[in-house]
């Protein structure tokens, strides 16, 4: 009694830890047999402690009714096992494709087994002892062995992976199902059929729970092995204590294996940890990446914007912005193209490709592809796909027998009107990404910008070119228009003075008529001079002033000094610099027309403050001087006051009647990137 209690107690512990295991959270395969475990071993405990109750004999009529019910409870461990070993065989891990024979190959002994089992009903002996021995040979014995060989697949399968903690738990269960296999499945009461036959079996009649022989039989002259005599004959222990072994030992081994939940989760949390650890670790690398990207897209923008702000030729930066396009898409060919001015067709204005940016100075290239000239004519942005998104690909890349398979393009407009579409391609098939559209849009834009201020720097010019016509004519009228007008006056009274013979006015006014013809010439000698010396025909700061000032000096008679003290470039705009040289010229002029000089002193150079870096320019006289509050030469004061508060700088003058002029304009530089000053294409 007391080994069948620890019997059953083992099967009820079994089935309740596969129960409490089934409840835990967590999705593996083994968890799906759980219940079929749970339940053989809650079934095949209480089905051990029901044969206690009828070994206790104390049961009376009870004994019949419990008998049935340990039977039923006999058979349906039988039956939970045999699932539960199929399900463990079968279901966790895929058959190797050869076992799809198996079931063809063992239908004929299994048919053989049950027939032969079925005639043993019908053999005079208890019905219980029949049902005993087969319950075992055909339920027990086939769902242990399977149940064992599906955890040694297991231990195999986790060992192959590398997993030994998970392997080393599936082989002890593996070998403790194959031992209750032998103890529980092939061990039966004595019978004349299977491992368990006895001869003479009709003169012996044995006890169907306790495998003793009963009253009555006659062993003589018998031979049987696997029964229970046969063990408590070999062992010297009854079967009794051998299953109860069995089950300890399977329920030890079982609820270890079933750690292998923690195991794996264990594994699953620590796979997880990396997981998340590598994608935080890529998200990383992705922002640092995008975020180099961005900088040097921002970069390049930053260059292009100085580059307009500079009034650089407007070809030029449109070749910086293709360029710089090619490489930072990492692109093929990149293209820009222009409506022409009667808006009837696109023109190929500029191109980057194989390391070579560059206008199309040939004859025009009709750019005649649907998919560029529908983005012009919807002001929508196209991105393809794949290569099926650009057919047809002809048009897209010029000068080249090479065919783009991905492309990106972009429209650009001057003032709300669409002018032409920028756009890049690749010959390979990746394609570009949203971000990508967005920065090359950018890009559209500063195209548009360059263009808008290239008319602007145009009509500027031309402003310019008109505001220095005035200039002139109104030196001229101030000056050469006036003098002759006094000289056509002057005539007329030279002749009144001769007719009357007064020949002292007549050489009076002769000798004014003579300073009058030399002021004119010299207001013409500088105008001359200063068309000569005009920034417009390309000459540099350093090099118009040091020729006007020394132009100045031999005309006027004068001693100029001048001293320049820039090292490398202006780094102002090209407003800027002109404003700056016409400032010198107006001076002189003042200086010419008013001082009285004998020495002009002229200095330029660079200063840096607080608030960035400065060019600074000082003109000093030592003439007559003069008060500044109702001088004539407020008109030309204001005028150079003006252009220097244009520049965004400003102009101070400080006159000593006596002792001079002294004039400081200070006029902003443009602020430096932190790149180098030339550009920089970004691959």
């Amino acid at each position: 009694m007391i080994l069948l209690f620890f019997y059953g107690l083992a099967f009820e512990g079994l089935g309740l830890a596969a129960y409490l295991q089934f409840r835990r959270e967590g999705d593996f395969p083994l968890k799906k047999e759980l219940p079929w475990l749970a339940s053989f071993g809650i079934v095949g405990g209480a089905a051990g402690w029901t044969e206690m109750f009828l070994v206790s004999g104390s049961l009376g009529e009870l004994a019949y009714g419990l008998s049935i019910l340990r039977v039923c409870l006999h058979l349906l461990t039988g039956l939970l096992i045999l699932r539960f070993g199929w399900g463990m065989f079968n279901n966790l891990d895929p058959l190797p494709p050869w076992s799809i024979f198996v079931p063809g190959i063992l239908i004929v002994p299994i048919a053989f087994v049950i027939t032969y089992a079925a005639t043993t009903f019908i053999t005079p002996s208890p019905l219980e002892i029949p049902i005993e021995i087969w319950t075992r040979y055909l339920l027990y014995l086939p769902g242990s062995l399977l149940a064992g060989v599906g955890f040694l697949r297991q231990w195999y399968s986790q060992r192959r992976r590398g997993f030994y903690d998970v392997s080393n738990l599936m082989l002890g269960a593996g070998l403790a199902f194959l031992f209750e296999a032998i103890m529980m499945g092939l061990i039966v009461p004595a019978a004349p059929y299977g491992p368990a036959s006895y001869y003479n079996y009709d003169r012996v009649i044995h006890n169907a729970f306790s495998g003793e022989i009963l009253e009555g039989s006659q062993p003589y002259g018998l031979s049987a092995w696997l029964d229970y005599q046969s063990v408590l004959n070999t062992t010297g222990m009854p079967i009794e204590i051998w299953r109860m072994l069995s089950a300890v030992i399977v329920t030890y081994f079982v609820a270890r294996a079933l750690d292998v939940f923690e195991a794996i989760r264990k594994r699953q949390i620590v796979a997880l940890q990396e997981e998340r650890d590598r994608a935080q670790q890529e998200a990383f690398d992705s922002q640092i990446l995008a975020r180099r990207n961005a900088e040097k897209w921002t970069d390049a923008l930053v260059n292009i914007s100085r580059r307009i702000a500079e009034l650089e030729h407007v070809d030029d930066i449109l070749v910086y912005i293709v360029e710089n396009v090619r490489g930072l898409l990492r692109a093929d060919f990149v293209g820009l193209a222009i409506l022409n001015q009667w808006n009837e067709f696109l023109e190929l204005k500029c191109r980057s490709q194989g390391g070579e940016s560059r206008l199309v100075n040939e004859s025009p290239v009709i750019v005649t592809n649907p998919l560029i000239k529908s983005v012009v004519k919807s002001s929508t942005p196209f991105s393809s796909k794949c290569a099926e998104d650009i057919e047809p690909p002809e048009g897209i890349c010029f000068f080249t027998d090479k065919t783009a398979k991905s492309a990106v393009i972009v429209p650009f407009k001057l003032e709300n009107t669409t002018i032409g579409a920028l756009w890049s391609a690749r010959f390979g098939d990746d394609p570009f990404s949203d971000t990508d559209m967005i920065w090359l849009e950018s890009m559209a834009d500063q195209v548009a910008i360059a263009i808008q201020h290239g008319l602007m720097t145009s009509q500027l010019q031309s402003l310019s070119i008109v505001q220095e016509r005035s200039r002139i004519a109104r030196e001229m009228h101030d000056g050469l228009a006036q003098v002759l007008g006094y000289l056509n006056l002057q005539t007329q009274t030279l002749g009144s003075f001769l007719s009357q013979g007064r020949i002292d006015k007549l050489q009076e006014e002769l000798s004014k008529m003579r300073q009058a013809i030399q002021t004119a010439h010299a207001d013409v000698r500088e105008n001359i001079l200063s068309l000569r010396t005009t920034l417009a025909q390309e000459k540099g700061l350093e090099t118009a002033a040091d020729e006007y000032l020394t132009e100045f000096g031999i005309q006027m008679g004068v001693d100029t000094n001048f001293d320049y003290r820039v090292d490398g470039e202006l780094n102002l705009s090209s407003v800027a610099e002109v404003q700056l040289a016409c400032i010198l010229q107006e001076a002189l002029t003042n200086i010419r027309k008013h001082a009285q000089a004998g020495r002009v002193d002229v200095a330029i150079w660079k200063e840096k403050g607080e608030e960035g870096e400065y060019i600074h320019m000082h003109v000093d006289d030592d003439g007559i001087g003069f008060q500044t509050a109702g001088s004539k030469r407020s008109f030309g004061l204001q005028t150079m006051r003006e252009r220097a508060e244009g520049s965004g700088g400003s102009l101070n003058i400080q006159s000593v009647v006596g002792r001079g002029t002294h004039i400081e304009c200070r006029l902003p530089c443009l602020q430096r990137e932190r790149l180098q000053k030339q550009s920089v294409v970004i691959q």
